[in-house]
């Protein structure tokens, strides 16, 4: 078990051949992975079948309309029980949105001079959430990023030191119930119970970074089509999270206006012919394009690729600043790594990874999922690394979201459909600690 999963308090509970599925709700695609555990496979897992669809009924982190996005995640969870001949009952949610929020909070207690217990550990954790604000908001995770052993900080596992007082700084995520709880509702009438519900971030963090990255820290940046996550990982936990509300689709849409064409044309010129650098070769060449004519229809015209990127780089550009500017401002910015990885289906675009050092001022690499040998050629792409990252933390058969200490067990913390077991336990603490 990796340390990321160690420090989510996490167990490898899923006995071999156990069927568990991850399905993962975005912007642009819904996507579904059922895989069954083979402790003799890397990762842990094989696949058994994938089902994915145009996202409906979603966008921007919210419900648009969840008569669609049920009859969308019912599509997409058949298409991978037909492909894996197996039913499902449970997933594991992925969710991104506006509004999901991180916190860092530090709290403490008091030991005694005595080897620090797992008792001790819950109650610094209960001191840290005494402090955070969460008045209408569902917690999705309480992950530790480091601990204080009397004045030895930087410490990862206390338990079993000596120490009259502990320490921790946790990072509280968050989200508003009323998205939880549709999304809950909307799954639910799919005939299906969700197991934890994981930022879509940490879930491509998870997914695309290897284990020095999560350990040694890094900062793992997702373009979907809709938004571009923030993830730093720091001492093997995810430190802080944000968002970018923009991603691949706001650059098909800069295309679509200022060529003159529809959406769909602008999508396929942008996967064909674009590129996010202007100091690439070839960009005098002449390419066919599709244009609106005066009869509305579409029209053939030339014109140079050039033209085209001088529509998408200032776009993905802009994102980059908005990234560099979030991670100046954020809590961890003195601390925060030189390292970042980058992925998500929009940073396949040449020349986003080149642009994104640029802006950054950081060598950046372009990050496959970690487990593609177990994902097959056409899901081993940026594009589908929170889905893999889903999985990892299903096969581990733990809540992965309320942090060591807090849980244990195969199905503690689960958001289940009652929407609320993990605030139930973070309440419990809080009364008893």
């Amino acid at each position: 078990m990796s340390a990321f999963e160690q420090r989510a308090g996490g167990r490898l509970a899923r006995a071999d051949g156990e069927p568990f599925a991850a399905l993962d709700v975005g912007g642009s695609k819904i996507a579904c992975m059922i895989a069954r555990r083979d402790s003799r496979k890397p990762g842990g897992f094989v696949i058994a079948g994938t089902g994915r669809q145009q996202s409906r009924g979603f966008a921007n982190g919210a419900i648009t309309d969840i008569d669609a996005l049920e009859r969308t995640v019912r599509l997409v969870v058949e298409d991978a029980e037909r492909e894996a001949d197996q039913r499902i009952s449970r997933v594991c949610l992925g969710l991104t949105g506006m509004r999901m929020s991180s916190q860092l909070v530090s709290g403490g207690c008091t030991t005694g001079g005595r080897e620090v217990s797992l008792r001790d550990v819950r109650r610094a954790h209960a001191a840290c959430l005494a402090k955070a604000q969460t008045k209408g908001r569902e917690i999705l995770g309480v992950w530790p990023v480091a601990y204080r052993v009397d004045d030895q900080e930087g410490v990862r596992e206390p338990v079993g030191m000596l120490a009259a007082r502990i320490g921790a700084l946790v990072n509280v995520v968050s989200a508003p119930q009323s998205v939880v709880r549709n999304l809950t509702e909307c799954i639910s009438r799919a005939y299906l119970k969700i197991e934890q519900v994981v930022p879509s971030s940490i879930a491509s963090g998870l997914g695309a970074l290897v284990e020095d990255e999560r350990d040694n820290g890094s900062v793992c940046i997702d373009m979907g089509a809709g938004a571009t996550t923030i993830c730093v990982m720091m001492n093997g936990a995810p430190a802080w999270l944000s968002l970018v509300p923009a991603g691949g689709a706001h650059v098909t849409g800069d295309l679509a206006q200022g060529l003159g064409t529809t959406f769909a044309a602008a999508e396929r010129l942008k996967t064909v012919h674009g590129q996010a650098d202007r100091e690439a070769p070839g960009l005098s060449e002449r390419i066919e394009m599709p244009r609106l004519g005066d009869d509305g229809r579409l029209n053939a015209v030339r014109m140079p690729r050039r033209k085209l990127v001088e529509i998408v780089e200032p776009r993905i550009e802009e994102v980059f600043e908005i990234v560099r500017d979030q991670l100046a401002a954020s809590p961890v910015a003195r601390v925060m790594p030189r390292r970042v990885v980058l992925t998500g289906g929009a940073s396949q675009l040449p020349g986003v990874r080149e642009l994104a050092t640029r802006v950054l001022g950081v060598p950046v690499r372009l990050g496959n999922p970690v487990l593609a040998e177990n994902l097959g050629e056409t899901l081993s792409t940026p594009a589908f690394s929170s889905a893999a990252g889903l999985l990892t933390l299903s096969m581990a058969g733990s809540p992965g979201a309320v942090g060591a200490g807090l849980a244990s067990g195969p199905n503690a913390g689960v958001a289940s459909e009652s929407g609320g077991m993990v605030n139930r336990t973070l309440r419990w603490l809080r009364e008893n600690f």
